[in-house]
C-alpha cells in the first residue's frame, strides 16, 4: 500500500472522528465532555500527527508538505476551538 494511500485514510479517518465529535457536542448525551474530548484529541493527534509526519519523511524541495503541514495545524487548532466554543455554549 502507498504511503500516500495511508495517510489519505488516515485523515478521512481523523476527519470522521471530527464529526462524531460534533455529534457529541450537538446531541449530548450522557458522557459526552469526555468522549468528545478523547474524540478531538484522537483527531488532532491524527490529523496533526499525520500531516508532520509526511512533511518529515517525504520533504520536497518547494516545501509545500511543510507549509501543508503548518496550514493543518491552524485548521486543526480553529476547529477544536471551534468545537470548544460550541460545547461551552
Amino acid at each position: 500500500m502507498s504511503p500516500y494511500l495511508r495517510l489519505q485514510l488516515a485523515l478521512l479517518f481523523a476527519n470522521v472522528v471530527f464529526i462524531a465529535a460534533w455529534f457529541m457536542a450537538l446531541k449530548r448525551p450522557a458522557g459526552w465532555q469526555w468522549m468528545g474530548g478523547a474524540l478531538l484529541a484522537l483527531f488532532v493527534v491524527v490529523r496533526v500527527g499525520g500531516m508532520w509526519l509526511r512533511a518529515r519523511k517525504y520533504p520536497d524541495e518547494a516545501g509545500r508538505s511543510r507549509r501543508a503541514a503548518i496550514l493543518s495545524t491552524l485548521v486543526a487548532v480553529l476547529a477544536v476551538a471551534l468545537w470548544v466554543y460550541t460545547a461551552l455554549r
